[in-house]
């Protein structure tokens, strides 16, 4: 059986070098997010590689469309190997200039969604086992006020995380963090080693819950 992958929140960031790092091993990878045209340009770009890609539309905050989706990429690759999350709303704003309705969404996307992701990745592997990855970010272990629902999102989501290894390992289902603590652009060195982390996590069975990358972005000196 191929291995495969659906990245949710597909972006040109993480989202495409995580395609390429593991389209380029021969995994198939299940592309979903919310903008059909996004979708689109990935999946063209990644086919013009020569790589195997499909895309879903789907919203993670919807947590009956993200099932339906995690079941037709399962059905669409012949069984799912890991499921990456990956969406996020990167705001530039402190929480007290932020309206209701914003700190609502954020929250939406940052956070429930990431537990929509889990919750039904689990539910989907069951007894058979499999791996979650998350993206995470260097903002939830050093917080900064003007990226007040971003920080809050990441923190949330490692917190999970390292809750989970334990007891979803006895059930062999590996959940993982990569936090990301540096800029990453669309095509950047920064995007494809950030990938190259989120592939060990997926593939060295050894590796534990948390990746950093920069590997010494939180030492002194």
């Amino acid at each position: 059986m191929t291995n495969s992958i659906m990245i949710i929140g597909a972006g040109p960031g993480i989202g495409q070098a995580v395609a390429e790092r593991f389209g380029r091993d021969g995994w198939h990878v299940v592309l979903t997010a919310r903008n059909a045209d996004r979708l689109a340009d990935m999946s063209a770009a990644l086919s013009g590689q020569g790589l195997n890609a499909s895309t879903l539309q789907a919203d993670a905050t919807d947590p009956v469309a993200l099932r339906k989706a995690l079941a037709e990429a399962n059905r669409i690759t012949g069984g799912l190997t890991a499921v990456h999350f990956n969406a996020a709303v990167v705001r530039e704003q402190d929480l007290f200039s932020m309206s209701d309705d914003e700190v609502t969404n954020d929250l939406a996307i940052n956070v429930a969604a990431g537990l929509h992701t889990i919750r039904a990745s689990v539910e989907l592997f069951g007894a058979r086992g499999g791996t979650i990855l998350v993206t995470g970010g260097g903002l939830a272990v050093s917080p900064h006020a003007g990226y007040a629902s971003l920080g809050l999102g990441k923190a949330a989501l490692r917190n999970v995380v390292e809750g989970l290894a334990g007891p979803l390992a006895e059930r062999g289902i590996r959940i993982a963090v990569a936090t990301i603590a540096t800029i990453v652009g669309p095509g950047s060195t920064e995007a494809r080693e950030a990938a190259d982390t989120i592939w060990t996590l997926a593939t060295d069975p050894t590796a534990g819950w948390e990746s950093v990358y920069p590997a010494n972005a939180f030492k002194g000196g």
